[in-house]
C-alpha cells in the first residue's frame, strides 16, 4: 500500500482544537493509478475543496498497489470509524458495495461508476448527467452544420455511450428537426474499449466522406482519435470527454467540448455529509449543480448561437427539456 499526500488539516474558524465539537473524518481510496488518474485526482480535489469549508475536517487517501487491496483498504477506513469513505473510481464498484453491506454504520461514496449499482442507505452513488452536456453539443452541431448531416462517435455501446448518443441526437433535432444524424459505437470485439484512437479517426473520416461536416467524438482515446480524424478530413469537431482535448492534431477543428466536473460533484456530497445531511442511494448531478457544461467554446460560435445554448441549458437544468436518455 502506497500512501498519498496525507491528510488535510484546515485551520479552525476559531482558535484552538477545543473549538471543534466534533471532527469530520474522510478516508479516500483511489484505484491503482492513484492521482495519475485524471478522474481520481479530480475526486480528491473535490474532497479538498469541500473540507476547506469545514473547520474541523481531516482527510487521508491511500493508493493500492493491486486491485485485490480495494476491499481491504475500504474496510480499514471503516474500522477506523471515519465518517465518510470515498471510493474514487468505478474500478472499486464491487469492493465498495461489499464494504457498505458489511459496515452499515459507515457512510460510503462511490464516484462515477460506469454502471450504477443499487444504492443503499449508507452508500451514495454519484453519477453525472453527461447526456445534458451531450445534448448541448448536439444543439451546437445542429446550429453550425452547413450540409445538414452530422455524426457522433462513441465508446463500445455501454450505458454511458448510449446516454451520450441519445443526448447528442436529441439536442441536434431540437434546434434543427430536419438534421440528419449518423452515429457509430466502437466495436466491442476489438478488445480496446475506449482506447482505440485509430478506429475513431478512421470512422470520423468515413463520416466526413459521407457528407458530415460536424463530428462529435467521445469515449476516451477512441473519441480523441475521432477528433483527429475530423481535423484531418477538414470537418468541425466537438469533444465529448471530461476535459477539452489538448491534442494539437485536433485543435484545428475543435469548436467546443462537453465537460464533466467530478470535483464539483464530489464536493457537493462531502459538504452535505459534513453538515449532517447524508442521503444515500443514487445522486445525479448535472447542469443545475454546475457539474457538467458545454465549455471551451471558440470565437466561431456566434453571439446568437451562444444565447440560444444558454437558453437550452436553462431548460435542461429546470427539467423542461429531456435528453431521451
Amino acid at each position: 500500500m502506497q500512501a498519498g499526500t496525507g491528510g488535510i488539516h484546515p485551520k479552525p474558524a476559531t482558535t484552538g482544537a477545543a473549538s471543534c465539537a466534533k471532527e469530520f473524518l474522510v478516508g479516500f481510496v483511489a484505484d491503482v493509478a492513484g492521482l495519475d488518474s485524471r478522474a481520481d485526482a479530480a475526486a480528491w480535489q473535490g474532497v479538498r475543496e469541500a473540507l476547506r469549508r469545514h473547520p474541523c475536517a481531516h482527510a487521508d487517501f491511500t493508493v493500492p498497489t493491486r486491485p485485490s487491496e480495494y476491499l481491504h483498504l475500504l474496510q480499514a477506513y471503516a474500522d477506523r470509524r471515519v465518517d465518510l469513505v470515498v471510493a474514487a473510481s468505478f474500478l472499486l464498484t464491487d469492493a465498495v458495495v461489499d464494504a457498505a453491506r458489511t459496515n452499515p454504520a459507515t457512510h460510503f461514496l462511490l464516484v462515477d461508476p460506469i454502471a450504477a449499482p443499487v444504492g443503499s442507505s449508507n452508500l451514495a452513488v454519484l453519477t453525472f448527467r453527461d447526456d445534458q452536456a451531450a445534448y448541448l453539443a448536439g444543439a451546437l452541431a445542429g446550429m453550425v452544420t452547413k450540409t445538414g448531416l452530422i455524426a457522433g462517435i462513441y465508446g463500445p455501446g455501454g450505458a454511458p455511450d448510449q446516454r451520450d448518443r441519445s443526448g447528442f441526437e436529441h439536442g441536434a433535432l431540437y434546434v434543427r428537426p430536419a438534421v440528419r444524424v449518423m452515429g457509430a459505437y466502437q466495436p466491442a470485439a476489438d478488445g480496446l474499449p475506449y482506447a482505440n484512437p485509430g478506429w475513431g479517426a478512421a470512422q470520423a473520416r468515413a463520416f466526413v466522406h459521407q457528407g458530415a461536416d460536424v463530428i462529435f467524438g467521445t469515449g476516451g482515446t477512441t473519441g480523441q482519435g475521432a477528433l483527429r480524424g475530423a481535423a484531418q478530413a477538414g470537418s468541425i469537431c466537438i469533444g465529448g470527454d471530461a476535459e477539452p482535448s489538448t491534442d494539437p492534431r485536433a485543435s484545428g477543428c475543435l469548436l467546443a467540448s462537453s465537460m464533466k466536473f467530478v470535483d464539483r460533484g464530489v464536493a457537493l456530497i462531502v459538504v452535505d455529509a459534513a453538515a449532517g445531511h447524508w442521503v444515500g442511494g443514487l445522486r445525479q448531478v448535472g447542469l443545475a449543480e454546475g457539474a457538467v457544461e458545454l465549455g471551451s467554446l471558440q470565437p466561431e460560435v456566434l453571439p446568437g448561437q451562444l444565447e440560444q445554448l444558454r437558453t437550452i441549458a436553462g431548460l435542461l437544468a429546470a427539467g423542461k427539456l429531456t435528453t431521451g436518455a
